[in-house]
């Protein structure tokens, strides 16, 4: 029981950032302040760094930037913290989350947690949630490959991949996997079925980084679909519309490019910007929501434009 209760006075003091009374300590461990203090002599010559100040504001406190290597939590009790409430919701680990919570909240005074909510999706789409993630996720930790079908076409392709992590975005969930001997991809999880486990144990690539590898793959992805360059006059009070119509790091490089470049204005309050964009039908979508945007180029675009609020104009005339 002592050892247990050095432990807890351990977590509790690293957990704080103003001092505890020994009243206080004692009364969460439902001991006298006496043994509190015989407690706290056991630890100092532990080594672990504990100091007491008398007075107002003074109390128990640990020394400097010293923190404990105990958290009192178990391996998937500080997984769910770590990962996030919507996706350890997900994978099933709201029990988890919900003991490690009550277990941080026991140690400290959390002003913000009972005042900020995280709201995962985006608003009213509907939450999938795949029943593959719970294999993937066993093959992640047991460091195990994968083998399933996926749905990227008319038929389901076979797949058999080394699963590197998991990334959920607005509420669809993504796995980064690796064939052997491929390069690593991106696949929907609400795509995947007949999922399994394979080999006994797989390594990943040891330059291999979840986050990075993510940020790349946005980036890919973004200009994969962008297969035509539209050349734009947009006035300058517009590039805030234009950012949100067709968002991307691709179009904020483009807008800046075009800031910095000289000559780039030919209308005074304007700039022009060569985008790349997608498909024409998809493109119109976006610009018909720009106030004074002109399709300088190509002509295809600017026509379909054209056409597009010519049609929505006398759908909405007198």
């Amino acid at each position: 029981m002592k050892a247990a209760r050095l432990v807890s006075e351990i977590v509790i003091l690293s957990a704080r950032k103003v001092p505890i009374t020994a009243a206080s300590l004692a009364t969460r461990l439902e001991v006298t302040q006496r043994t509190v203090y015989r407690d706290l002599g056991d630890l100092s010559r532990m080594g672990v760094p504990v100091v007491t100040e008398s007075g107002p504001g003074g109390g128990i406190s640990l020394l400097g930037p010293w923190t404990s290597p105990l958290s009192g939590m178990t391996r998937d009790e500080l997984d769910s913290v770590l990962i996030g409430g919507f996706a350890a919701a997900d994978l099933g680990y709201s029990g988890e989350l919900a003991t490690a919570r009550e277990k941080i909240l026991s140690e400290t005074d959390s002003v913000l947690s009972s005042k900020v909510l995280v709201d995962g999706p985006d608003w009213f789409m509907t939450h999938e949630r795949p029943e593959e993630l719970a294999v993937i996720v066993a093959a992640l930790r047991s460091h195990r490959g994968l083998r399933f079908d996926y749905a990227n076409g008319a038929v389901p392709l076979a797949r058999t991949v080394i699963p590197l992590g998991l990334v959920v975005k607005a509420g669809r969930w993504y796995l980064a996997a690796q064939p052997p001997g491929g390069r690593p991809r991106t696949y929907r999880v609400s795509r995947i079925a007949e999922v399994g486990l394979r080999y006994v144990s797989v390594s990943r690539p040891p330059d291999f980084h979840l986050g990075d590898y993510w940020t790349r793959s946005q980036i890919e992805f973004d200009r994969s679909i962008r297969s035509a360059t539209v050349r734009l006059r947009v006035p300058s009070d517009s590039l805030g519309e234009l950012r949100r119509a067709v968002p991307g790091r691709i179009t904020d490089e483009a807008i800046e490019a075009a800031a910095m470049a000289d000559g780039v204005s030919s209308a005074e309050g304007a700039i022009v910007v060569d985008l790349p964009m997608e498909p024409v039908d998809v493109a119109v979508s976006q610009l018909i929501t720009i106030r004074g945007v002109e399709v300088i180029s190509p002509l295809e675009f600017r026509t379909a434009l054209c056409e597009q609020a010519r049609r929505t104009a006398v759908c909405n005339g007198p």
